[in-house]
């Protein structure tokens, strides 16, 4: 093909980071039918959803491998494969929680009362003092803090689920929508770094009918629920250790008198986000979450192409290859297969078809392109999190990460891009290789996906101040339903999408100097 060459300078930001003078070459084009062939294989009725961990997990693991060898691309430390090792969790006995107050005891019914959440620890709490604070937040850019004026260390805080005024369209947490610091795990680590030694939550009564424990639906509590549909974790030093459980209406009631008195005190926040955290009178008089474990072996796959003169740094594209595995079907007959054909066999075509393109292009970019599909995406980023605390490369030599997750479904003309708060500069460069790549035809590049930001496997690179591109074209019906089939994919949404994305890789592999990086308040919460 005719390679088009552009001397581009690439402007120094404010405080001269960059310097670059970058030619940019075009890539060889991507084949729409290739990527039907890779689709084909990775969203068949025969890889049965690709669970982590499964069979059909490893047959997708074997054909990215041979495909990356075939290519010819290089392994990672003698490997295609980053191993890891997941822990399987099983609910057990003892499982018990007692609270007490004014010298009477209240012994709470496992399942009926109080049910573990799969992040909690095995620490054991005995006679603790219990903190009500609120929702568990402090988010600085809203001067919003439910443990501003309270004590929690050595305490168990009493914590509502969710976020101030999520019924309210003009809240500063982003109207209606869940932020950041909605999820557990932003709450779990919040805790532990105020002293906490365990949390109860409750789900807030203010937009809940009825305060019923959920936690984990585990098995042993559950008969109908797959034995095998458990937790899994992957233990991080540092992680917190201690219970986590979810509480109903029975012991709202028993803590504050009444679901109303419990309305009534958090009244404040939801009319002027005024915290009211407060000690309470009840007390835990014993706490202890009984979790056995199996070991997990899970795999990433990996490979790169060598730089030819930044050798010791590198550019990452991945997406998970992943999905969530069958269903039980309600009648005999029934579709019970989640083939996950845009989450996530699309994205992980685009990293098969990005490598193919960089393998057979005429000239090598500068730094090393590493290309990496992630598993147990599914279960909480557990792949690519592994990836970043145990790089089979220095994850401070990586300089960005490209990240691929559903790029097949939706409006054929519209992209979302996430990850634009962190890296201005490269998203600049992405604007530009779409403005130069498709001319009229560009996409309309949306920035509105930050609420999903901390759900892909960028999130673990920007954890590690890495710049980093998420490329996504946004949820369907058929988000984690049997409905997500490959007829429904739009292959040249998908070419054209992993095309933008490897010139983008290109172009900032090729620069002079480093991207700059800007954290985000909350990210310092995050796992």
């Amino acid at each position: 093909m005719n390679y088009i060459i552009l001397s581009i300078l690439i402007a120094c930001n404010a405080l001269n980071v960059i310097q670059a003078q970058d030619i940019t070459h075009n890539l060889p084009s991507i084949s729409a039918q290739k990527a039907a062939q890779h689709l084909g294989f990775l969203a068949s009725d025969s890889m049965r959803g690709r669970n982590t961990p499964s069979p059909e997990l490893e047959k997708a693991a074997e054909y990215i491998a041979n495909h990356y060898k075939s290519l010819g691309l290089s392994p990672i430390q003698g490997s295609y494969f980053h191993n890891y090792t997941l822990e399987r969790l099983h609910l057990d006995t003892p499982t018990v929680c007692i609270l007490e107050k004014n010298g009477t005891q209240l012994p709470l019914a496992l399942k009926d009362d109080f049910i573990p959440f799969e992040y909690s620890g095995k620490q054991k709490v005995h006679n603790a003092a219990m903190v009500f604070v609120g929702y568990g937040i402090t988010a600085s850019e809203f001067s919003y803090d439910d443990y501003a004026s309270i004590d929690v260390k050595g305490k168990i805080v009493v914590i509502l689920r969710g976020e101030p005024q999520s019924n309210n369209e003009k809240s500063i947490f982003d109207g209606k929508k869940n932020t950041k610091y909605s999820r557990m795990t932003s709450k779990i680590r919040l805790a532990a770094q105020k002293g906490a030694i365990g949390m109860i939550i409750i789900n807030d009564p203010l937009t809940t009918l009825r305060l019923k424990p959920i936690g984990f639906p585990w098995p042993s509590l559950y008969p109908n629920i797959p034995a095998d549909a458990l937790p899994l974790s992957r233990k991080r030093q540092g992680s917190p250790d201690f219970p986590i459980i979810h509480v109903g209406e029975k012991v709202a009631e028993y803590i504050f008198g009444s679901v109303d008195s419990l309305k009534s005190l958090i009244n404040p926040i939801e009319i002027s986000l005024i915290p009211v955290s407060k000690d309470l009178s009840a007390t835990v008089n014993s706490l202890y979450i009984t979790l056995t474990t199996e070991k997990v072996p899970v795999r990433n796959v990996m490979s790169m192409l060598p730089a030819e003169e930044k050798t010791d740094e590198y550019v990452v594209i991945g997406a998970h290859y992943d999905h969530i595995g069958t269903g039980k079907p309600s009648k005999p007959g029934e579709d019970s297969i989640y083939n996950g054909a845009d989450d996530n066999a699309s994205g992980t075509t685009g990293v098969l078809l990005a490598a193919e393109s960089f393998v057979n292009a005429k000239h090598k970019p500068k730094r090393n392109i590493v290309f990496v599909n992630f598993s147990g995406e599914e279960k909480g980023l557990l792949g690519s999190k592994a990836f970043v605390d145990n790089p089979p490369l220095p994850i401070q030599q990586c300089v960005a990460m490209l990240n691929m997750d559903m790029i097949g479904r939706n409006d054929v003309s519209s992209l979302f891009i996430g990850g634009n708060t962190r890296c201005k500069e490269l998203i600049t460069l992405n604007e530009e290789e779409n403005e130069r790549l498709f001319g009229q035809d560009k996409f309309t590049l949306e920035y509105t996906v930050e609420n999903f930001f901390y759900r892909s496997d960028q999130a673990s690179f920007a954890l590690k101040k890495i710049p980093v591109i998420f490329y996504f074209t946004g949820e369907h019906e058929d988000y984690h339903k049997v409905g997500d089939e490959i007829e429904k994919i739009n292959l040249e949404k998908i070419v054209k999408i992993t095309t933008l994305c490897i010139h983008t890789a290109q172009k900032t592999a090729n620069l002079e100097g480093r991207l700059p990086f800007t954290s985000m308040p909350g990210d310092e919460l995050q796992e």
